[in-house]
């Protein structure tokens, strides 16, 4: 039996989005696919856009690989492709390494991804600068974003 993963396509570099490079897109998920299928038993899907500005793609795992399948680093050939097939158009959006960036989202309608990767990533960053810390200004704020994550999770489920 096969699981099915929706994956959101976004570039490492904010300022390029992923529906401006669609058709490469689809042109290295069509030649990391059969690598996919070969080694791994795993299909993939053709990317499709979502809203206005979403590219995402159904990735289906065998059942008994779906809890070790890294969607990442199985997923590099598309960003090799676009780096290595596409005369350079994509070399100068490259951010530490990362042309692509895969998200796996519940469902692509529903997800609604207002925050980059980019900004993401920052945020983690000044949250990781301020544990290191130990001043009371530190602590106070580590203090309230632990009580905004435990009110949002309260909410998501619902106690």
């Amino acid at each position: 039996m096969l699981v099915s993963k929706n994956i959101q396509i976004e570039f490492a570099d904010s300022s390029m989005k992923a529906i401006d490079a669609i058709h490469d897109i689809r042109e290295g998920v069509r030649s990391a696919s059969l690598n996919l299928y070969s080694r791994y038993d795993v299909q993939i899907q053709t990317p499709m856009l979502y809203g206005e500005d979403k590219v995402v793609v159904e990735i289906k795992i065998p059942e008994e690989k779906v809890e070790t399948f890294a969607i990442g680093p199985h997923l590099k050939g598309v960003a090799n492709y676009l780096l290595k097939s596409c005369n350079g158009r994509y070399d100068q959006y490259v951010v530490g390494k990362r042309l692509l960036v895969y998200t796996e989202v519940a469902a692509p309608d529903m997800s609604d991804n207002r925050f980059p990767m980019e900004d993401r990533l920052e945020t983690v960053a000044k949250f990781a600068r301020l544990l290191e810390r130990s001043d009371e200004d530190a602590m106070d704020a580590i203090s309230q974003i632990l009580v905004i994550l435990k009110d949002s999770e309260n909410s998501i489920t619902g106690l």
